[in-house]
């Protein structure tokens, strides 16, 4: 498993993805900009669903990334989204035409979203709270819907992962705390205009280690056999997402078989009833495939034991760095480049001594204002992060594909910053 694009590699030092020169794309498309390997991020979508087998659910988390061209690109290969917002479920929407095939998710539900999503035949809901449920039956009551939906279980299994991107856990917001489940599970099964159809569970996200999903599924079969008399379908078991995907010096010998062989064990050991896996993959599937270009500005050589490289981009475009002290491996695709690596400090344009993109950058010793850098494992959780933070534009999306350059989202101009003032 590598962190780089698949058709990645480098020509007399100059990236390529296929044929498609990468200083082309910047030099046409400008930057910052986010570029995708759209062939692997294809290629992804079908690992998957090979491994997991054409009858699971596939729900993708459009928090990772969301534009009307993957959500397109996903609805040809037979897959959902899991949307948390109204804006991603007016983007499914606006491509598809319903929401049959989507999951709402999350811990706060406006009652507007709700409503858009049974409106236009939404899939199944996520009940991660007691206090959802009232609400959820009142507006499926007015629009005379049997809606189905799915409760969100939380379960302390003890995912190894950053703090900061655990979901599982008593001190985590996210679900409802196993020894109130089965009060939810009665108020669910009370309400007429609310089909309960399964259990969900989250633990987290970079998971190495399949046996915690085995685990997670494991308990939630335990409390449906407990409950049995609520079951009047065939039921769901939503394992979430969170599938490892690498970054530089980040590796797994897992493959996917094996993920979705320990979910199916984990709720036969104790479901002997009929049933459908649901996953949310969301970063395993986009982040990869991604990059952003940066051009370099000044370099400031009077920094102590390492060169500062500022950079047009920073924390608008990859929050990361700041919020989790992340580090995204850079390269000079710029070609022609004599020098040996030297390590040098990358920050970012914003006004915040925490921009600071990457703190030790192995780039070569000959880099100069007006290169192009390349930041890697960048395809999730950054344009989807993306603010304007100084009022800086946002930036362009484009994918390179097998036919050539198709750009997927447009760069904000400075207008573009304000359109929402009203004086």
């Amino acid at each position: 498993m590598n962190y780089l694009p698949s058709n990645l590699e480098f020509k007399n030092g100059v990236a390529h993805i296929g044929k498609t020169s990468l200083l082309d794309v910047a030099k046409e498309y400008g930057t910052p900009l986010y570029v995708y390997d759209w062939e692997h991020l294809k290629d992804n979508i079908d690992y998957f669903t090979n491994a997991f087998g054409q009858e699971t659910y596939f729900r993708y988390a459009a928090k990772a990334f969301i534009c009307k061209a993957l959500v397109k690109e996903l609805d040809d290969k037979g897959w959902g989204v899991d949307v948390v917002s109204g804006g991603e479920m007016a983007t499914v929407q606006a491509v598809t035409g319903t929401l049959e095939n989507s999951l709402f998710n999350g811990t706060f539900k406006h009652r507007d979203e709700i409503e858009f999503f049974m409106q236009h035949n939404g899939g199944h809901i996520s009940v991660d709270n007691r206090f959802e449920i009232p609400m959820l039956e009142e507006v499926a009551e007015k629009l005379d819907r049997k809606q189905p939906v799915i409760m969100r279980i939380n379960l302390d299994v003890g995912a190894e992962t950053h703090p900061m991107v655990l979901t599982s856990g008593y001190d985590q917001q996210f679900g409802i705390s196993i020894g109130f489940a089965e009060e939810a599970l009665q108020q669910i099964y009370n309400s007429p205009h609310l089909l309960f159809s399964g259990v969900h569970v989250h633990i987290g996200s970079q998971i190495k280690d399949p046996d915690r999903y085995k685990k997670a599924m494991s308990e939630c079969a335990d409390f449906l056999n407990a409950h049995p008399a609520s079951v009047e379908r065939e039921i769901v078991f939503d394992a979430g997402g969170g599938f490892f995907s690498p970054y530089a010096g980040d590796e797994v010998d897992h493959e996917l078989k094996v993920y979705a062989d320990a979910i199916h064990e984990g709720i036969k050991e104790h479901w002997s009833g009929s049933y459908k896996v649901m996953i949310e993959p969301g970063r395993a599937l986009v982040n990869n495939p991604g990059v952003i270009l940066y051009t370099a500005g000044a370099i400031k050589d009077d920094r102590g034991e390492k060169p500062y490289i500022l950079v047009d981009g920073g924390m608008s475009d990859n929050p990361r760095p700041a919020l989790y002290g992340s580090e995204h491996k850079l390269f000079n695709i710029s070609g022609e480049k004599a020098g040996e690596d030297v390590v040098h400090a990358v920050s970012g344009r914003h006004c915040e001594s925490g921009d600071l993109l990457v703190k030790d950058a192995m780039l070569p010793s000959d880099t100069v204002s007006g290169d192009i850098l390349m930041s890697t494992s960048t395809g999730a959780y950054t344009f989807a992060m993306a603010s304007n933070y100084n009022r800086v534009p946002k930036s362009g999306v484009v994918a390179v594909t097998s036919s050539g350059v198709v750009e997927l989202v447009n760069r904000q101009s400075f207008q573009d910053t304000f359109v929402n003032d009203l004086i």
